[in-house]
């Protein structure tokens, strides 16, 4: 009998505490989720691309959807209520939204009539762009995010995450997930190699979402698939908004070369190479990026500055521990600096001083993929001559 009442006592308790206090735990979690309301917006573009082949045409409408974050370029505190007052605030979101757009549709969630928005500046090799809106009253109880670097190490690399979870207008919730690795993405469309992070476990997103870890914005969501997003951190996203805040605008730093294992001795032999010291092998200098004036192909490159390469181009990392030597474009090698170069150059080692440069869509013989610009052709005695680019050669497939 005695343990009985224990057992019904105990049922009693835990109903007392789930009908009194999980509705407030979860009425709080919903309130957390309200400052998100004047510091994201929904996102609606309008894309229609040129058509390579005919090229005085464009393709059908298509549209994408995301969202809007609010930052000010100045990290001003002001509030922009009248045209005296220059506004700072823009609305921060993916390249893949915003090129080739006819027309972007701003929604905020207090106001259910959209509002209209223009390029202000756009990075397709990073996946950035930044909106503006001339109309100040869009801007009204609008609030900048505040962006925290992400402070872990590689043994607490599982750290959890949230993003917003928005189904409707209506309603927008929290989810978690975690922070698998942080990795080096290649952006195939303009040939780009940048650091992001990988974070598994979202069951919704899209591009443009917060990153949000211990109620601090740590990133923003370029693409999801599979329940794998891929997160720019905020180390990248101040640097660009810090180069927007230029009058000609630079993409970030980035490696000037293309380069490869060391495939075997015979290899090393023909380049002069001890095949028992670790480092890459440069196979191709672009006409950009960090490197690209003081290396030749057929350099193989043992050290960047203090960190020394690995045979598969790996350094360790002060934050991230082994990684890619791409990361150091995260957080260390700034646009401008000067970096030390050490390498091995028929069979002599030598060091080469260097300035840390960025990415540019310049020097190519065949024009990677136009963002946003219409093809440049000529009609001649009934012939159509079309500048040759990448976005042409893709019309007749993926080889």
């Amino acid at each position: 009998m005695k343990k009985f009442n224990l057992i019904f006592y105990s049922l009693f308790y835990l109903g007392y505490i789930t009908i009194y206090f999980l509705p407030s735990l979860l009425l709080a979690n919903s309130s957390n989720v309200k400052h998100w309301f004047n510091k994201a917006v929904l996102i609606k573009s309008y894309k229609q691309s040129y058509d390579w082949l005919n090229p005085w045409e464009k393709r059908n409408i298509k549209t994408k959807i995301g969202i809007g974050l609010v930052v000010d370029i100045n990290n001003s505190k002001k509030i922009f209520l009248n045209k005296k007052i220059k506004n700072t605030l823009y609305l921060l979101t993916t390249a893949e939204i915003s090129y080739d757009a006819t027309l972007i549709e701003v929604t905020r969630k207090d106001v259910l009539q959209p509002f209209i928005a223009k390029i202000h500046i756009i990075d397709p090799a990073i996946n950035l762009a930044l909106l503006k809106i001339d109309n100040l009253e869009f801007w009204k109880k609008l609030e900048p995010v505040n962006w925290s670097k992400l402070d872990v190490l590689e043994k607490n690399i599982s750290d959890n995450v949230q993003t917003l979870k928005i189904k409707s207008a209506e309603e927008w919730h929290y989810q978690s997930a975690k922070i698998e690795q942080m990795a080096v993405g290649y952006r195939r469309l303009l040939n780009a190699w940048f650091p992001h992070m990988k974070i598994s476990g979202f069951s919704r997103g899209g591009q443009g979402y917060p990153i949000i870890k211990d109620n601090k914005t740590v990133g923003m969501m370029l693409e999801i698939k599979k329940g794998e997003a891929k997160v720019i951190p905020t180390e990248m996203i101040l640097e660009f908004l810090k180069h927007s805040k230029i009058k000609k605008y630079k993409s970030l730093a980035h490696r000037g070369f293309n380069w490869k294992k060391l495939p075997q001795k015979s290899t090393a032999e023909y380049y002069k190479i001890p095949y028992q010291k670790s480092g890459i092998l440069i196979s191709r200098v672009l006409p950009y990026g960090t490197g690209s004036d003081v290396l030749l192909r057929g350099d193989y490159l043992t050290k960047i500055g203090q960190w020394q390469i690995s045979y598969e181009g790996k350094i360790n990392h002060p934050k991230w521990g082994v990684a890619l030597f791409d990361l150091l474009f995260l957080d260390i090698l700034k646009v401008g600096e000067t970096i030390e170069l050490n390498l091995i150059r028929n069979g002599e080692p030598i060091n080469l001083m260097t300035e840390v440069s960025s990415f540019e869509d310049i020097g190519r013989l065949v024009p990677l993929e136009k963002i946003g610009d219409r093809p440049r052709y000529i009609i001649n005695g009934g012939f159509l001559f079309q500048e040759l680019s990448l976005n042409y050669l893709q019309m007749w497939g993926e080889n």
